[in-house]
């Protein structure tokens, strides 16, 4: 579908959208500017004026042969509701990306994501066996079951967070079983920042004698909808058909140009969606795009995900973006897990990073590379390499002592020393 044919069906099916089209007429991408912003704000607050989806929904309820809802990790859930063609559409989006990050047909992949109700579940699910692998429906909270039943159904491949595979060859040891005897060949990575920190990928490559490769998806736009070569930057969009991606600067809003390098925060609209699409979606994801061919022989373009504008941490009047901080300490091949401490509401200088590291590693230059590319104040503590804990869900980064959250066992420990 174009962009002209997407547009004129949400002015005829959505009042929410028919407000912001009045009187625009666009057609080209490069006019999409001209129109409106929807943020996720938005969508909240028609849906509970109108439950369960509010006036942006534009195919009939009859139609619908789903509802996930977003993972609501920095706010209230927004319900999305699926057509049957909704769906062919994400798992051709999903199965592409999945392919491009090495899933093949000769894969039995154990699906280790959530299975309730956020779209990574079974939309996933459809979209790993439309890139042709078989797939076992394993979820979260089947650690031991798992490693029993590897063997047993031949599964070689793994989708799941990037902390599940450190957690799993831990199990593992635990149970006497050496990782890598196990045979998978393929672990594919989704839903966590991390996948570019060297020492978390060699740490698990070097436990399963397995490849890894990262994924990138959102519940709203497609569940996943970029993969990851292996051959240069960034993770390659398969949405060609079926979004546009626009970058525009996180504080004004203005367009900000598609070129190679260039950053921002992606801004997404759909070219191919009945039931819940979106319209120029400020996402509050921060990112950079390549628009260069890859190494690889892609022209496709990639993005890498940076951070979340909502994420952002205030200190002495300057923006940290944690991702900003995971960016620069994957310079590093020797670094590994960390996590975030910020003191103070507001926050006090400095803001405390605790990472994984080896012991000839010296804590001071790598807070003064921090210092001089984020122009904050950070001190660096050094853990022991595995001090962190890998766990089956998602882990969180950054840690704010003035909400109560609750710190790492060995964060704990390294603050009262």
């Amino acid at each position: 579908m174009t962009l002209g044919a997407q547009l004129a069906y949400l002015e005829a099916a959505s009042p929410f959208y028919r407000e912001r089209l009045r009187g625009t007429r666009v057609t080209d991408p490069a006019d999409l500017p001209r129109l409106p912003f929807t943020t996720k704000e938005e969508l909240r607050v028609g849906q509970r004026a109108e439950p369960p989806f509010g006036p942006h929904l534009c195919a009939p309820r009859e139609r619908l042969v789903r509802i996930h809802v977003t993972s609501g990790t920095t706010g209230e859930p927004v319900a999305v509701g699926f057509t049957r063609r909704d769906h062919e559409a994400n798992s051709a989006v999903g199965g592409a990306a999945f392919a491009l990050a090495g899933v093949r047909s000769d894969h039995v992949i154990a699906h280790c994501l959530n299975y309730a109700l956020y779209a990574g579940g079974i939309a996933d699910h459809m979209a790993l066996e439309a890139s042709g692998a078989t797939v076992v429906p394993v979820g979260t909270g089947q650690s031991r079951r798992l490693l029993e039943l590897i063997g047993r159904l031949g599964i070689n491949a793994l989708f799941g967070t990037l902390s599940f595979p450190a957690h799993l060859a831990g199990r593992a040891r635990e149970s006497g079983i050496e990782p890598r005897a196990l045979g998978l060949r393929r672990i594919i990575t989704a839903g966590e920042p991390g996948a570019g920190l060297g020492a978390v990928r060699a740490e698990i490559e070097a436990a399963w004698g397995a490849a890894v490769a990262d994924t990138f998806g959102m519940s709203d736009v497609w569940s996943t909808m970029a993969g990851e070569c292996g051959a240069g930057e960034g993770l390659h969009l398969t949405t060609a058909d079926h979004a546009v991606l626009e970058l525009v600067d996180p504080d004004s809003g203005a367009p900000v140009g598609l070129e190679d390098g260039a950053s921002g925060e992606l801004v997404w609209t759909h070219l191919r969606r009945e039931a819940s699409p979106l319209l120029r979606y400020r996402s509050g994801d921060l990112g950079r795009v390549w628009t260069a061919p890859c190494a690889c022989g892609r022209t496709t373009p990639r993005i890498r995900i940076d951070g979340r504008r909502d994420d952002m941490l205030r200190v002495q009047a300057v923006n940290v973006y944690p991702q900003a901080v995971s960016a620069l300490l994957a310079e590093d091949p020797r670094l590994g897990r960390h996590c975030i401490v910020a003191e103070g509401d507001p926050i006090v200088a400095p803001l405390w990073v605790f990472v994984e590291a080896p012991p000839e590693v010296d804590p001071g230059p790598v807070a003064e590379r921090l210092r001089a590319a984020l122009r904050a104040r950070f001190a660096v503590h050094r853990l022991a390499p595995g001090a962190l804990p890998a766990a089956e869900h998602k882990t969180r980064i950054v840690h704010r002592t003035a909400r109560g959250d609750t710190l790492p066992a060995a964060v704990e420990q390294a603050r009262s020393q």
